[in-house]
């Protein structure tokens, strides 16, 4: 075999060469794990021994050692002069030959023959495959706070398909209470966290898989539900809460202002280590990794109440940087390598070369045209560690944004690539109830995955044909594609750019009488988008997914597409409100679709999370309801 065009591999490897024939593999056989030193790779070998024999039905047996008479059609050999993670795979038609550089190498050429083995059965093309990772770490971040907490099952789920990725770290990010601190019983007690014995549990799963389960708790920003406390108030910056700046939000969705809780902690009171101490000390042991994100982002109250007069006399960054190294000592103690979201400090350019060397700065930012390459330069010239972290733009969208998906994804990998960051980290957030579906955010794992392998070699990947053939199993080969189409509705909008966010998401969240989004988007664009959202009901009755979660997934495909279709019916009726022209008949329709939008995403909520957080998710749509109804006894 020849022809290097039907070697499709997720991700595409460094480099592929084919030769002639093919390797037919015998009905039995054995792998072969050369000697003593051969052992560490036993993990990648069980695994290969798993796949043929799900794939295949074939049972291979494990052998050790060297014989003359030896005739194992796949053979683990380690070569020391390989770099990191790197591996070979030589087929010729006499077996497999797999060369690692370490066990977590080895491990990943069994993830590309899966691939291999599903594509082509018995007969695997004659071909070597040399293959190593462009970025050391690469991680994906699941928002575990706001509102959705994973059943563990459904997280082993995330850790299997992170581990045919070749990703190597997940974190799980953590504000307010899913986690459940033995120390403060009194703050999670009403929810339903993760216990430190589910932790212990999924931490040895993901190390069976070579990826490092990171600690992810923010400590200075983001305290909201820990500082709206009685006993913790005391701690914030701004104790009564404040107004977010007018340039800090959208001004259409929230018109008088947006109120906030308190969030952040007054950096000179020094009860506060003591009490992220006392956090740390109940989170951290569970962990095994020697890294911990301790997050730090958007601290907007910062210098604006208790420490105005010391803001004013030395700066806000200061400020900043100096609870910054605070915690990193905290850290430190426990063993740990700070990690921390690098927004506030990028903006004190100026003080990032005063940032202890020995922590990694997180650069994030989730548009397409977010400054990576400029921003990434400043942490590489002050000699700072960084990583860079898109996310999946399935937040705030219901259905997601594919484009920007696609371009903020592949703008982080390559300047990331190009100015030296250590790592790559895909976040999937759940800001404003965390209304999108788990599936709505595969494609930004994947696309992401394959870019954090190797980038170059992947810009062009097809993300819908690998969910198809290896995440949904659709026989028909429509999921992949449907589900990209479905979140690309937000480019058929008005046309006014919405950082994080689509108008039709931002219209379900805002009182009834706002009128602003439906008047942007007007009679056509909901028209349009209508017709769109058809096209997309037609077509979901094409797929044939076989996952063991096939009938899920339809259900949760056709909620995303329920709530984008409630919103167009509701900006047909806010454009009757602006007409002053409101129908009776269509305010009752539009209080029975929702009821029945409700119903089917609460029953879908408790398919994949723990029921904590789900009263939360649907507060803004049951206010929204309860205006529909008060409007409807007014007329």
């Amino acid at each position: 075999m020849s022809d290097l065009s039907s070697i499709r591999l997720f991700p595409a490897p460094k480099h592929v060469s084919a030769a002639p024939g093919v390797f037919e593999l015998p009905s039995t056989g054995t792998i072969k794990l050369a000697g003593d030193a051969g052992r560490e790779t036993l993990p990648a070998a069980r695994r290969l021994q798993q796949l043929l024999a799900d794939t295949l039905k074939l049972s291979y047996r494990l052998s050790v050692g060297t014989r003359p008479a030896d005739t194992a059609a796949f053979r683990f050999s380690h070569d020391p002069a390989l770099s990191s993670e790197a591996y070979t795979l030589h087929i010729a038609d006499a077996g497999v030959a797999i060369t690692y550089a370490d066990p977590a190498g080895a491990f990943y050429a069994a993830a590309t023959l899966k691939q291999l083995l599903v594509r082509y059965g018995r007969t695997l093309p004659c071909l070597e495959i040399k293959d190593q990772p462009d970025f050391p770490n690469r991680g994906l971040m699941i928002d575990i706070s706001r509102n959705k907490i994973p059943k563990p099952e459904t997280l082993l789920r995330i850790v299997d398909l992170m581990a045919d990725l070749k990703l190597n770290q997940l974190q799980l990010y953590i504000e307010g209470s899913p986690f459940a601190y033995e120390s403060f019983p009194q703050v999670w007690e009403l929810e339903t966290p993760l216990s430190g014995e589910e932790i212990l549990s999924l931490d040895a799963y993901c190390r069976e898989r070579y990826i490092q389960l990171v600690p992810n708790q923010n400590s200075f920003g983001h305290m909201e539900d820990w500082l709206s406390r009685p006993e913790f108030n005391h701690l914030a910056e701004i104790p009564e809460g404040f107004m977010l700046p007018d340039t800090m939000f959208d001004p259409d969705l929230y018109p008088e202002g947006l109120p906030m809780r308190p969030g952040t902690f007054n950096t000179l009171d020094p009860e506060v280590p003591k009490l992220l101490s006392r956090m740390y000390d109940d989170l951290l042991p569970y962990f095994t990794s020697p890294l911990f994100n301790v997050g730090c982002d958007e601290t907007y109250e910062l210098g604006l109440g208790r420490s105005k007069a010391q803001a004013e006399s030395e700066g806000k960054g200061k400020l900043y940087l100096s609870f910054l190294q605070m915690i990193r000592q905290l850290a430190a103690e426990r063993g740990k390598t700070m990690q921390f979201w690098g927004d506030i400090i990028i903006q004190y350019p100026e003080l990032i070369p005063q940032l202890p060397k020995d922590i990694i700065a997180m650069e994030w930012g989730y548009a397409a045209e977010h400054p990576f390459e400029d921003d990434t330069q400043k942490f590489r010239d002050a000699g700072i560690p960084f990583y860079v972290c898109p996310g999946t733009s399935s937040w705030n969208s219901i259905t997601g944004r594919t484009d920007n998906m696609l371009g903020n994804l592949r703008n982080a990998a390559i300047h990331g690539k190009r100015n030296g960051a250590e790592g790559y980290l895909i976040t999937d957030w759940g800001d404003h109830g965390h209304w999108q579906q788990l599936p709505v955010s595969y494609a930004g794992f994947v696309y992401g995955a394959a870019l954090a392998w190797q980038v170059e070699n992947n810009i062009e990947a097809d993300a819908a044909e690998y969910l198809d053939r290896f995440v949904f199993e659709d026989r028909a080969g429509e999921l992949g594609k449907l589900l990209l189409d479905m979140g690309n509705y937000y480019t058929l909008e008005s046309g006014k750019y919405r950082p994080n966010d689509t108008e039709l998401s931002m219209m379900l969240r805002c009182n009834l009488e706002n009128l602003g989004f439906a008047e942007q988007i007007g009679a056509e664009g909901f028209a349009r988008l209508e017709a769109y959202f058809a096209g997309i009901e037609r077509r979901l009755d094409l797929p044939e997914p076989h996952s063991g979660d096939a009938a899920l997934l339809r259900r949760e495909l056709g909620c995303g597409l329920h709530f984008l279709k409630h919103a167009v019916q509701l900006g047909f009726f806010k454009l009757q409100l602006a007409r002053q022209q409101p129908d009776a008949g269509a305010l009752q329709a539009l209080i029975q679709d929702l009821d029945l939008l409700l119903h089917e995403y609460r029953l879908l909520w408790t398919e994949r999370n723990r029921p904590g957080g789900l009263e939360r998710s649907t507060a803004k749509l049951e206010r929204l309801r309860g205006q529909y109804a008060a409007m409807l006894a007014a007329l």
